[in-house]
């Protein structure tokens, strides 16, 4: 509406301010749209309790079956570990950030559960997108980390497509056509209601994801399966390929045994005496194709003999190469991976191994044989072919191929020694002043029970909130806290939490990368 000619000063006045009014309006949200938000997020929230609970149940169970029985489950210990340890970190960051948009919003006395100035355009963008200290970039980058992790420990196609879906940072198909990138879309001006809301939803999608794992862990260790109707005898040898001059080894169980009592055992029309205990072994001849059966019985609850019929083909052969890799069946690029290769009857010096394909292969001076894959390998395979001398003449024993991958992501750590002196790593959690003034800065390693393997840190980033509610960020551009964040330290007062966050390392293998961001609370 234009400002006609002739009009009264009043007049013009009624008009401007009727056009504030329009524009005020267009720009704002209503009531009914925001108090949906506070319903989905409140939803959300239950949903993200039920999710976390059932986790904590499946964790409580894990525990459980490792106590009892470490030997069987403690890979899949240490892997429910691993994603405990990164699922609650980036829970906990988002968390972080829900907490510095209704600060934004409502000031450093906010409630995310009770948010006064639901409307806010401005909180979330200054949080997540202001090029001073925005976190849009850094969520992100987290996000890709977590996603990509946690696929690797689900074998369920459909359900890696669920999850890789849900934690997913591409932009939507709306999105695109507006050319906004994932993280302009979730908080450029979005009130601040809106983007909790999202990344609430996000949290419940890291717990989903979590226990998608844990599912996983429990069908690989088996904590309900009891398996009682489906007994079946297996014969475990040591090898089917046995080569001349050498004895057959093997264990004949049954599955699911009782341990209170032992089975009897019967091999064609001899019983397996009781003190071996299930190993039936007996000297091979010439080479070939043999085969021997039996039976096993065992008494069950009810007092009635159960019994289960076995039979197992071996063969004899000539003596062959064996090469096994002393970390596991994959090879790491940019590092020197231990190889075991030795061929039996034939002494080391006349054993030749070398790389077709991958990489190099030398032996050292212990006689342990080291394989180094290319980097530009990462993927691909890595060939080791063996040729012995035996009786004057080389022969081409056997050939081997593993794959090549890149080393696992290093976590974060504080050192520092306990009372007793012995050294320990703090990951999150509370940790006393002194000692973390005293611990100089960070470390990060692989740690996860087969590798061992040192990163040097190459920088970091601490934020920290005083009484104002204001968040400051300092750098340090190595290992070692800087002054500044040192004296950032000093200041907080007990029960303070501060982040560690945009960590970047370098391997041994020369990558650079970053890892996990960590939670200290001061003690």
């Amino acid at each position: 509406m234009a400002l006609s000619k002739g009009q009264t000063t009043r007049q013009k006045m009624i008009n401007l301010m009727y056009l504030v009014f329009i524009a005020m309006l267009a720009l704002n949200v209503s009531t009914e749209v925001l108090d949906g938000f506070v319903l989905v997020n409140d939803n959300i929230q239950e949903n993200i309790k039920v999710t976390t609970d059932r986790n904590h149940q499946i964790y409580s169970d894990i525990e459980v079956s490792y106590t009892g029985n470490p030997e069987k489950t403690k890979v899949w210990y240490d892997i429910s570990q691993d994603v405990k340890q990164k699922s609650d970190s980036i829970y906990n960051y988002i968390q972080y950030l829900k907490s510095e948009i209704a600060k934004k919003s409502d000031g450093k006395d906010a409630d995310i559960d009770n948010l006064k100035s639901k409307d806010n355009l401005d909180a979330a963008s200054e949080v997540m997108i202001s090029p001073v200290g925005g976190q849009g970039n850094n969520l992100k980058k987290l996000l890709d980390l977590y996603r990509e992790d946690i696929l690797g420990y689900i074998s369920d196609n459909s359900k890696k497509d669920i999850v890789r879906q849900t934690l997913s940072t591409e932009p939507s198909s709306r999105a695109k056509k507006d050319n906004k990138t994932w993280i302009q879309s979730a908080f450029d001006r979005m009130p601040s209601i809106a983007a909790i809301t999202f990344l609430s939803e996000l949290q419940g999608n890291v717990r989903q994801a979590e226990g998608e794992v844990l599912n996983n862990i429990i069908q690989n260790i088996d904590l309900k399966d009891i398996r009682v109707n489906q007994l079946e005898a297996l014969v475990l040898p040591q090898s089917n390929m046995v080569m001349r001059g050498v004895n057959y080894s093997a264990r004949i169980v049954l599955a699911a045994v009782d341990t209170t009592q032992r089975p009897r055992i019967v091999i064609g029309d001899k019983e397996l005496p009781m003190e071996k205990n299930g190993l039936y072994e007996f000297g091979v001849g010439a080479p070939g194709t043999y085969k021997f059966d039996g039976f096993i019985e065992l008494i069950d609850r009810s007092g009635l003999p159960l019994k289960r019929s076995f039979s197992q083909e071996y063969t004899v052969m000539e003596p062959m190469a064996t090469i096994a890799p002393l970390l596991m069946d994959v090879l790491y690029s940019g590092i020197d991976n231990e190889v075991s290769i030795s061929v039996p009857g034939v002494a080391t010096k006349d054993v030749v191994a070398i790389s077709t394909e991958g990489g190099t292969l030398t032996l050292s001076r212990s006689g342990i044989w080291v394989a180094k894959p290319s980097r530009d390998k990462i993927g691909q395979k890595f060939v080791i072919s063996v040729s012995a001398k035996m009786n004057g003449v080389t022969q081409s024993i056997a050939k081997k191929e593993f794959r090549i991958r890149a080393l696992p992501q290093p976590l974060a750590y504080i050192g520092y020694k306990d009372q007793n002196g012995n050294p320990k790593a703090f990951r999150k959690g509370a940790l006393n002043r002194s000692v973390l003034l005293g611990a100089v800065g960070l470390k990060a390693s692989i740690d996860d029970g087969i590798l061992d393997i040192p990163f040097t840190v190459l920088g970091f980033k601490t934020f920290s909130q005083d009484a104002m509610g204001n968040i400051t960020p300092e750098v340090s551009n190595g290992a070692n806290f800087s002054t500044r964040q040192l004296d950032q330290i000093r200041r907080m007062n007990r029960g303070t939490r501060f982040f560690i966050t945009d960590i970047r390392v370098k391997g041994p293998d020369g990558i650079e990368q970053d890892v996990y961001p960590m939670q200290v609370t001061i003690n």
